[in-house]
């Protein structure tokens, strides 16, 4: 189970209301330096194999399955603070990470 903390969910439906949109999709992609990089995505649909994570009543967080194999037990918070804003992910399947901690490797 992924969880996510009270500034990430506030985060995220900000801007699915923004899109006038009800999912959004997390997850990860190949990618980076190390060959993976978490991402979002504003969907329309929800797949058959994916995992819901209620944000609220009305809007969803969703992960597809071999994203959340990975993903068991991370969590999503969300930082303003004088370098900037961004979602901060913390996950104990990760085994490292570059230096900017967008890219990461379960190996």
């Amino acid at each position: 189970m992924i969880q996510i903390t009270d500034n990430a969910k506030l985060k995220m439906i900000d801007a699915l209301m923004e899109d006038k949109a009800f999912i959004l999709r997390f997850g990860l992609q190949g990618g980076g330096c190390n060959g993976f990089q978490y991402f979002f995505l504003i969907e329309q649909l929800k797949g058959e194999d994916d995992f819901e994570y209620p944000l609220d009543d009305a809007r969803t967080l969703i992960v597809d399955s071999m994203s959340n194999m990975y993903l068991e037990g991370a969590e999503i918070d969300y930082k303003k603070d004088l370098m900037g804003e961004n979602f901060v992910f913390t996950n104990p399947n990760q085994k490292t990470s570059c230096g900017c901690s967008k890219s990461v490797s379960f190996d």
